[in-house]
C-alpha cells in the first residue's frame, strides 16, 4: 500500500510491475520493483535502500 501511495495509483496502474504482479512472475517483479528508485530524474540512494526493503517484505510476507 505505501509503495503505491508513494508512486501514485495511476503510475502503478500503468506500470510493468503491476502486470508482473498480476502474472505472478517473481523474476520480473524483482527486476521491475527495483527500477522505481528515481525522483526528479536522479537515482536516490535512499530510494534504492527503501525499494530493496519493500521487495524483501513483499517476498517474505508471501504477498501474491
Amino acid at each position: 500500500t505505501s509503495f503505491v501511495f508513494n508512486l501514485g495509483a495511476g503510475a502503478f496502474q500503468r506500470s510493468t510491475l503491476r502486470r508482473a504482479v498480476g502474472r505472478g512472475d517473481d523474476e520480473a517483479i524483482g527486476r521491475e520493483w527495483l527500477r522505481w528508485v528515481y525522483a526528479g530524474g536522479r537515482k536516490l540512494p535512499g530510494l534504492v535502500t527503501r525499494r530493496a526493503a519493500e521487495l524483501a517484505m513483499y517476498r517474505r510476507d508471501g504477498v501474491r
